[in-house]
């Protein structure tokens, strides 16, 4: 078994795939252009999927580094999972990335939006009933 492989057992994740492939669809000047993207491996812990990146020797782990950064937002993108494990073999660290973007609506800043606005209804509900009940 690969090294590679060992960690991610050792750390409780249950290999999905080995060489998984996304397709990416690159539009340019409205002209489609099919690619695809190939990680290391998927897998799953705690009932949550994850794409697979080996550090190949690029030098320390730095999330700062603009290079990695664009490299890991692509598998997490083109992938779709709940994130990215980075590996470093030479280290045996296991680092789990994910990306949030300050511009960018989940659907939790819906349900939360959707909750406020119901609570709000309600209380001014509440206050309209008071104010009737008493008025008459």
């Amino acid at each position: 078994m690969h090294p590679v492989e060992n960690s991610l057992k050792q750390a409780g994740y249950q290999i999905l795939g080995k060489q998984p492939k996304e397709g990416i669809i690159i539009r340019v000047d409205g002209k489609e252009h099919l690619g695809s993207l190939s990680a290391d491996y998927t897998a799953r812990k705690d009932g949550k999927s994850y794409v697979v990146v080996v550090k190949k020797g690029e030098g320390d782990f730095d999330a700062a580094d603009p290079a990695l950064r664009r490299r890991l937002i692509e598998y997490d993108r083109a992938f779709g999972l709940n994130g990215v494990l980075l590996i470093d073999p030479e280290e045996g660290e296991i680092h789990k990335i994910g990306f949030k973007f300050p511009r960018e609506r989940n659907f939790d800043f819906y349900l939360q939006f959707a909750a406020a606005l119901f609570i709000i209804s309600a209380v001014i509900g509440i206050i309209w009933l008071l104010a009737r009940v008493r008025l008459l």
